[in-house]
């Protein structure tokens, strides 16, 4: 999949391009459904399907004091838009001055930065411009005027309610790891590097593999039933998050995930990504290492048996 920063670097593809228009917060179903549109439609006239998306969040400009936290990286994100069959992904620089522009001067600049542009696809309630003021409606008639396909998806619902990434990232912070899970499409997750840690794990007898987390949400504290993503490779796991209260207070919070099967992996120094599949207990002190150690049997004992 090609990927490009700003509108200005795209380059002729020689194919109709199907455009899905929008923020994508953490490609809920509701992005997914819209991404579709394009992608079937794009198929359906020997085109391409590209995503239009900005980065940094708008959030994170317009207010960023009160900016929300993402769900998903820009690697997240990219990876996932692959394996979706896009394309090509812009990642539009958001500013200032990018969001003064009138509507029709957006969606100009659209036209002519992308000259086989042959359709948009965006979600019912998609704004874009200054003060917002693009919508669904006018780009229907804009589109309309080139002769362009267009499409509006509806919202998508998930227990009778509307799918939104505000839903989801208040799922993942109180731990409904099935909502969020069923709102994403996907199980919730997290992307960081490997770093060396305090060995303690290892001590133990259950070496672990430390992770410094890329994303601004977490579940919360507690052990996991989870998967690690090495490469193309999913290993089964057990995670930790939490402060390891037995032995000292972290004043940061670790991430930690320990390997059910494979002992021998190097993994220091990978990018690697944690999926929740099953939230198995909370984060506690225990008296001593050895009353750790008994919890630590019981809690694979439980993970195992989340996998077939």
């Amino acid at each position: 999949m090609k990927i490009i920063h700003a509108l200005e670097e795209f380059s002729d593809t020689q194919a109709p391009v199907i455009l899905a228009a929008g923020c994508f917060d953490g490609l809920h179903i509701g992005h997914s459904a819209v991404i579709q549109v394009a992608i079937d439609h794009a198929q359906t006239i020997g085109g391409e399907a590209w995503v239009f998306t900005f980065d940094p969040h708008p959030a994170k400009v317009l207010s960023p004091d009160r900016a929300p936290p993402l769900i998903f990286t820009t690697g997240q994100q990219s990876r996932q838009l692959q394996e979706m069959g896009v394309g090509g992904c812009i990642l539009q620089p958001f500013t200032i001055d990018f969001m003064k522009q009138e509507p029709v001067d957006f969606f100009d600049n659209l036209c002519s930065s992308i000259p086989e542009l042959a359709g948009i696809s965006v979600g019912e309630d998609w704004s874009f411009g200054r003060n917002r003021s693009g919508n669904p409606e006018l780009l229907t008639k804009l589109c309309g005027e080139r002769n362009m396909f267009f499409s509006a998806h509806p919202s998508v619902c998930w227990k009778e309610e509307r799918v939104s990434s505000t839903r989801i990232r208040e799922a993942v912070k109180l731990g409904r790891l099935e909502d969020a899970s069923g709102m994403l499409g996907r199980p919730v997750s997290t992307i960081g590097k490997v770093v060396h840690g305090e060995k303690i794990g290892r001590g133990l007898g259950y070496p672990t593999a430390n992770i410094e987390p890329e994303n601004d949400i977490l579940p919360p504290r507690g052990i996991y039933a989870s998967q690690l993503r090495v490469g193309h490779n999913l290993h089964n796991a057990a995670a930790y998050i939490g402060h390891r209260g037995t032995f000292h207070e972290n004043k940061l919070q670790v991430l930690e995930v320990h390997l059910l099967d494979e002992t021998d992996i190097d993994l220091y120094g990978q990018q690697v990504e944690v999926s929740y599949l099953k939230y198995i207990r909370g984060d506690e002190v225990f008296e001593n290492a050895e009353k750790l150690k008994k919890q630590i049997v019981a809690d694979l004992q439980a993970i195992r048996s989340v996998f077939p």
